[in-house]
């Protein structure tokens, strides 16, 4: 019986496993044996085939023919936020989306009394818009745009400050708004639009505003190295990012490169101290480095950069080639150029030898930056990478000297960054408010050589001497980046009779019969008592510190310069934003392209202006240095 049974069970288990095996071989005919087979590893270290070929011919190819620099584009922030300190201007809009979004952070905090708190004249909901450049780093500061929402009862934000505020990247998705992560904190005073605006005139210049600087970026927004489609791989990927590390790096106790390779596609790119005001060259320098090439093929084609840097239309990709090589070579090559009569050429050469660190071209970009407004804002920047360069401080206090508004200005905002600390420029953050300096001028000595005259140069209140008739005298303030008011020249004064306001609580007298103007604050809450100030002069510098001293904010003394300057009771010029602009056209000899306007561009009105230029770079969206007017048209990608 039990033989029977074991031949039973060994004739079924055979028929089974012929069923299995004729169903396995029918899969294998239908859909191959692929699934079955072992997937073999990519190797890391495999450089594409293609990539291999070009190395062994010895060809000389660039980043740029295997990726492209990505994230230049500037990332909107967006929030809402809570404007208290108004004189009684504000105003609950119990029904608006931005009301329940504000209610709803109040909840969250804690706050008591949310309503009453909302209801509160001196109170008003706001929206919150920034725009994060490319290249920012973290706690980098950035201005923002403060409006009322639509169909608001808020009349006016003129004296406001904004409580901290969240903003983060909004997004529209299927009909609704998704807030992303938090990528900024927004805070500070409010400057409106309009400062000359009045609730019957302009009502809507009140309603609007800007914060210089009042937004902090919580992260750094890094540049990525992106991957072309046929050259996607780890070693790729690593190996730009080592071409890249050998040319960029910071030295902080230890060697560390700004690339860092993230996967088959994206490398993340740091950006050096040098370019943070202009990333746009800095990308494009990196796509300009050479891949892979030996000591030979760099010499030789150094010597070729030398000749194609002669031809203005080829000297801006040489001047990037050469930048992207560095070193003591790349700046002979260079230094080779400046006997060039052509000034785009010696234009782009000069500017990467500032670049490079090396000052040789200092005064030809100083006469670049006097002649050329083309060129005068890239110019004025290389200049203030020089630190360390005599010769280019000197050319930069001589430009402070000129009669050309925005010259003057970029040479000081040059100076500034160069060196902030730089006595021509000396000045104290006023109020713990505002940036305020005054500017040197020259003054007539004698030389003890040879008795003849000479300028040197002196304080306003230091001055002894008769001061040379250089440049008209100025003041400048600035509606971007930072608050800061400049006086340039001696003696700037209030023309009597007048009267000012500097926003809606503070009056400044120009009129009394004794000679004395009388700055008054008054006071707008119960538990507040009116405050005044006496000046007895008429100097525009007391009023400033008078006005501050009183509780003035930098919005209002925009205000006051601005009626004084409306008025015609300000003994100079008022300057507004006079940096040199970005995008002007520059017209190449036997060529056909818009003029150059040779003399100082008209700004805008003061409610048009809004995201402004960096300290040189230009606006988040504009283009930069190898963009300008029609410079190297055919090589732009």
């Amino acid at each position: 019986m039990t033989l029977v049974f074991c031949d039973y069970f060994k004739r079924f288990r055979c028929c089974v496993m012929l069923k299995f095996l004729l169903v396995f071989l029918f899969f294998c005919l239908v859909f191959g044996c692929t699934p079955f087979q072992k997937t073999p590893k990519q190797d890391p270290t495999l450089l594409p085939e293609s990539v291999q070929r070009n190395i062994e011919q010895g060809r000389v190819l660039r980043v740029s023919d295997y990726a492209l620099v990505s994230g230049l584009n500037e990332v909107e922030v967006r929030g809402v936020g809570l404007v208290q300190n108004l004189a009684g201007t504000g105003f609950d809009d119990v029904n608006s989306i931005e009301r329940s979004m504000m209610y709803e952070e109040m909840k969250k905090m804690g706050i008591d009394d949310i309503n009453g708190l909302l209801a509160d004249k001196s109170t008003a909901v706001v929206n919150i818009k920034g725009r994060m450049r490319s290249g920012i780093r973290e706690n980098e500061l950035f201005d923002v745009q403060v409006s009322v929402p639509a169909e608001s009862g808020v009349r006016s934000l003129r004296n406001g400050y904004l409580v901290a505020a969240t903003l983060q990247d909004m997004r529209a998705v299927s009909g609704s708004v998704i807030k992303g992560e938090t990528l900024a904190i927004a805070e500070g005073a409010i400057m409106v639009s309009d400062p000359l605006a009045t609730e019957s005139k302009n009502p809507s210049g009140l309603q609007q505003g800007i914060i210089l600087g009042g937004a902090r970026a919580k992260k750094t927004r890094y540049l990525f190295i992106s991957m072309k489609t046929d050259y996607e791989s780890a070693a790729m990927t690593k190996r730009i990012a080592d071409v890249v590390n050998s040319r960029f790096y910071i030295s902080s106790g230890q060697k560390k490169g700004m690339a860092t390779a993230k996967d088959n596609v994206l490398i993340a790119l740091d950006v050096p101290p040098i370019y943070r005001n202009d990333v746009h060259r800095y990308a494009r320098v990196v796509e300009s480095l050479a891949y892979h090439e030996t000591q030979p093929q760099q010499q030789r084609r150094i010597e070729r950069l030398k000749s194609e840097l002669l031809t203005p239309s080829k000297s801006q990709n040489a001047a990037f080639q050469l930048e992207a090589i560095g070193g003591k070579a790349a700046i002979e090559a260079l230094r080779t150029a400046l006997s060039a009569g052509d000034e785009e050429v010696l234009f782009h050469t000069a500017t990467s030898l500032a670049y490079l660190g090396d000052g040789t071209a200092s005064e030809v970009l100083a006469k670049i930056a006097r002649e050329n407004p083309a060129f005068r804002i890239y110019a004025l920047n290389a200049l203030s990478l020089l630190r360390n360069d005599i010769d280019a401080e000197l050319a930069l206090h001589e430009l402070l000297q000129l009669p050309s508004a925005e010259t003057r200005y970029g040479a000081f905002r040059a100076l500034w960054q160069r060196n902030p600390s730089d006595r021509a420029i000396r000045g104290e953050f006023l109020g713990r408010q505002f940036a305020y300096h005054g500017i040197l001028v020259p003054v007539v000595t004698t030389n003890p050589r040879d008795n003849k005259p000479i300028a040197t140069a002196a304080w306003h209140d230091d001055v002894t001497e008769e001061p040379v008739p250089t440049s008209p005298p100025m003041v400048h303030l600035t509606r971007a980046k930072r608050p800061e008011i400049v006086l340039f020249g001696n003696n700037i004064h209030l023309i009597r009779p007048f009267t000012l306001d500097a926003g809606p609580t503070i009056f400044i007298n120009g009129n009394n019969p004794s000679g004395e103007i009388i700055v008054k604050k008054f006071a707008i809450k119960p538990d507040q008592i009116d405050e005044s100030r006496t000046v007895n002069s008429d100097n525009l510098d007391d009023v400033i510190r008078a006005v501050v001293d009183i509780g003035g904010t930098y919005p209002d003394l925009v205000q006051m310069l601005c009626l004084a300057d409306q008025k015609k009771c300000l003994s100079c010029p008022l300057k507004i934003d006079s940096l040199p602009e970005a995008n002007r056209f520059y017209q190449r000899k036997n060529e056909t392209s818009p003029k150059i306007e040779q003399t100082d561009k008209p700004k805008k009105t003061l409610r048009d202006r809004f995201n402004f230029k960096n300290w040189f770079s230009p606006n988040p969206g504009n283009r930069s240095t190898d963009y300008e007017g029609y410079i190297n048209e055919s090589d732009r990608r």
